[in-house]
């Protein structure tokens, strides 16, 4: 009984925000998800209590948002149009399956019941900007688009690998993918790139980057250059639908 007070309670508070319901079902399509993350830029990282869900739709007040967050190794995301809910979806990398609608967010509700969620706050662009570090996601976008155009399904499929062994091929494109974008993207803040490593462990996904200065006088900003990371990694992924938690430590370290 208590249990379906709690969930009656966090719909109640559902029924309560304005919801964009001609749209609930618009991140079903990973495409789509993609193409905002494409056009976003993280902003920061927040914290939402029980009660902060109750005005979840003032975050997008005058403006487009993505919330994204990884909760027991789930990944949900949140989409917010302009003081509308607009749609929830979380993927879970163990069954392959994607939820969309508000049970996600229901289930985000619920859980902030016990304790607070993190999320990363993204802000939906409307022009793309002329700095080349924001540039690179839109790159990243097209070249995976064009691979999933190609692909053209036939009646009878050729045996699909092991998935360990698809699982290894998506991470080391990821990682492929990252260094490359972390040589592009680090010399903005006066960084150089020294060593990139990954580590999985209990299905959580380590980014370790290691930096230096990019010359004798210059700063190398690790926090921004982290931020920037944590955007262009979230894209990279979802891309690869590797749907899976990650933390990401950027490092200065001597030459």
């Amino acid at each position: 009984m208590a249990e379906n007070n709690e969930d009656r309670e966090v719909y109640e508070i559902i029924a309560s925000l304005p919801i964009d319901t001609q749209r609930i079902e618009v991140l079903r399509d990973i495409t789509f998800e993609a193409q905002l993350l494409m056009k976003s830029k993280f902003i920061r990282k927040i914290t939402l209590t029980y009660d902060d869900f109750k005005k979840l739709h003032e975050l997008g007040k005058d403006k487009e948002v993505l919330l994204t967050t990884n909760l027991e190794g789930k990944r949900f995301v949140i989409y917010i149009d302009h003081g509308k809910i607009v749609s929830s979806a979380v993927s879970d990398p163990k069954t392959n399956k994607r939820i969309v609608g508000l049970r996600p967010l229901a289930t985000l509700i619920l859980a902030s019941k016990i304790k607070p969620v993190t999320l990363k706050y993204f802000e939906v662009q409307k022009e793309f900007s002329e700095d080349k570090t924001r540039e690179t996601p839109k790159r990243i976008y097209k070249e995976l688009r064009v691979k999933q155009q190609v692909q053209v399904p036939t009646k009878k499929e050729e045996e699909k690998p092991p998935v360990i062994l698809e699982f290894s091929k998506k991470i080391k494109e990821f990682m492929d993918r990252i260094r490359y974008e972390l040589d592009e993207v680090a010399p903005y803040y006066g960084c150089r790139p020294v060593d990139v490593k990954i580590e999985l462990s209990r299905g959580i996904l380590t980014l370790k980057v290691y930096v230096t200065k990019k010359g004798i006088f210059s700063k190398c900003n690790v926090k921004k250059l982290e931020d920037i990371l944590s955007g262009d990694t979230d894209l990279i992924l979802s891309m690869l639908d590797l749907d899976i938690p990650y933390t990401i430590i950027v490092k200065e370290v001597k030459k």
